[in-house]
């Protein structure tokens, strides 16, 4: 069994929720856990110009010339704007929502290499752990003043990662906690809109906004279904869950979504102020003024929380001076004289005022994919009796999202719990007390080792035809234990199949695990499939002729665990998996 993967007996569960955008820790008492699982506490950060996120600090890191680290989050901006202001920042390393460089990676390697502001590259490993290794060391010292003398076994760690992520990219997200301090046997991760699911779940009613009449009472009554809307920076996660008799949480949908996070609406302003000045322009002005490219950047996502369905007013953006210097040096001509206001927009000073309509069109892109996407979901079989939507994320305490999806879905009912933005960190608490609590899970992928099996004439390719022990094998056979979309429970071992040693002598039995997109994969070499770690079977104390070996896997949790029996004993014997990462 993964380590972590009982309930958790600690005195503390921590939970780290590092987002695309912005990124924070929270915390939990067994105790008060015992009486009030809603009871979660948190770090208040002081992040100057992003009024409502005081437990959360933007996702940032500064690391000096010498890639050692410096700050994170809203003192990395600031010191990073510091540099830039006495142009001294050229040989520091700052990178800001980074997480979304790893969206989509079906392959990771500890070479992988991230990209900061400036253009200079440090390995990702490195930006990642020194982030998680900053918010544990800064829990640790905020515990301190709250407790006695905490010992690292008193704390059960979790960390949440998108639901739709792939394996390697997970994976990653662990070795960079392990390099970050927090070792494997006091880790857990935690599926984004699994632990939103588990917050909302242990809500009060009087502290969520519903609309068609439903509570979060009705919402979380036994053999209720309701699918997840984890709108958040980055990413979008949606899965489908159902309440058993028992008050626990099984999913009935895999998860699915997209990258149509709140930083598309930055994009949104982004393509709005190059058709005004041009592509030329604001890649000089990213360049060669950090410092009010970043406060722009801070101005917008101020802003744009401004913006309500029900608007009239214009949107005044402050627009750095330096901007229309550029436009200046590119163009040879003035902004102002070249600008010329319409009703959708006007320039007065370094203001630029935004009519209400224009600015909305910033998020209709986002809105307009996730409303699709919904739709789509809502017409299979597997989704078509859910009628309530649970929105969370901190996307989703947008209100032209929250229109957008009431308006497309009015026969469902909406439920926007009391600090939407909050509940992935607050629910990962929840999570790590009891991580049994969402059981079965569907399967996003296919998986499976590669295997040597039997080879079929006319079937498999004669280059994958090899004879050992004059018999003749196809090597790079996809051994399929669970496939896409099947529901596993947590300790169910799944398919087990019967594994041989090829030679008399060998010490083990190494496997290689892959996963794949595809139902019935039948080699591993195939387009879909992904090489994500091995499993080692250690034969060295079995002897005797018999050597088959049962082999079992478990993947009704976040990870991926093993089980081996000597077939013909029944006794058990040591197996164990490794990630890529660590080969």
């Amino acid at each position: 069994m993964a380590a972590g993967e009982t309930i958790s007996e600690s005195l503390f569960v921590a939970a780290i929720d590092f987002g695309t955008t912005f990124s924070g820790y929270a915390f939990g008492n067994r105790n008060d856990y015992k009486d009030d699982p809603s009871k979660v506490a948190g770090c208040h950060w002081s992040t100057g110009s992003q009024p409502g996120l005081s437990l959360k600090t933007p996702s940032c890191i500064l690391f000096d010339p010498e890639q050692n680290f410096d700050s994170f989050g809203g003192e990395a901006e600031d010191k990073y704007t510091e540099l830039a202001q006495e142009d001294e920042h050229g040989d520091w390393y700052f990178f800001r929502r980074f997480k979304m460089q790893l969206y989509g990676k079906e392959e990771l390697s500890k070479d992988f290499m991230l990209e900061g502001e400036n253009g200079l590259q440090m390995p990702a490993i490195k930006v990642f752990a020194e982030s998680i290794k900053f918010l544990r060391t800064h829990f640790e010292d905020h515990i301190k003043n709250k407790a006695d003398e905490i010992k690292p076994r008193d704390v059960e760690w979790v960390l949440t990662v998108p639901a739709i992520w792939p394996d390697p990219a997970k994976k990653f997200m662990k070795e960079a906690a392990n390099a970050g301090g927090i070792p494997n046997s006091r880790l857990i991760l935690a599926l984004e809109p699994e632990a939103a699911s588990i917050y909302c779940k242990n809500l009060p009613v009087d502290r969520t906004l519903s609309t068609g009449g439903r509570s979060t009472l009705d919402a979380f009554a036994p053999g209720t279904q309701y699918l997840i809307l984890d709108a958040g920076g980055g990413t979008v996660d949606i899965t489908v869950q159902e309440i058993k008799d028992d008050g626990d949480i099984k999913q009935i949908f895999m998860a699915n979504g997209g990258d149509w996070g709140g930083t598309k609406v930055d994009e949104a302003f982004d393509e709005f102020l190059t058709d005004i000045v041009g592509s030329d322009t604001v890649d000089k002005f990213r360049k060669d003024d950090k410092v009010d490219y970043l406060g722009l950047c801070r101005e917008f996502e101020v802003k744009k929380r401004s913006i309500r369905p029900d608007s009239t007013a214009k949107i005044t953006i402050r627009i750095p001076l330096s901007l229309s210097e550029r436009f200046q040096e590119v163009k040879g001509v003035s902004l102002k004289s070249s600008f010329k206001s319409n009703k959708s927009m006007s320039w007065v000073g370094d203001k630029l005022r935004v009519d209400p309509d224009t600015a909305k069109k910033f998020f209709e892109e986002p809105c307009q994919r996730i409303v699709d996407h919904l739709k789509d979901l809502f017409q299979k079989g597997a989704v078509v009796d859910t009628d309530i939507i649970l929105m969370v994320g901190g996307f989703s305490e947008s209100q032209i999202l929250q229109e957008a999806i009431k308006s497309a879905f009015q026969s469902k009912t909406v439920i926007i719990p009391e600090d939407a933005g909050l509940a992935v960190l607050k629910g990962a608490v929840q999570f790590g007390f009891n991580p049994k609590v969402i059981s079965p899970r569907i399967l996003r992928y296919t998986f499976g080792v590669s295997t040597n099996m039997q080879f079929r004439p006319h079937t498999d390719p004669e280059d994958k035809k090899h004879i050992t022990n004059n018999k003749m094998y196809c090597r790079d056979r996809f051994g399929k234990h669970v496939g896409r979309g099947e529901p596993v429970e947590c300790d169910d071992l799944t398919n087990t199949k019967t594994y041989n040693p090829l030679t008399e002598n060998a010490s083990k039995i190494v496997l290689p695990i892959y996963s794949s997109r595809s139902e019935d994969p039948q080699y591993i070499d195939e387009e879909d499939c992904t090489y994500i770690g091995k499993f080692e079977v250690d034969l060295s104390d079995v002897t005797g002729p018999d050597r088959d070996v049962e082999i079992g896997m478990k993947f009704g949790g976040t990870d991926i665990t093993v089980e081996a029996t000597i077939k013909s004993t029944g006794q058990k014997i040591e197996a164990r998996y490794r990630s890529y990462l660590n080969q």
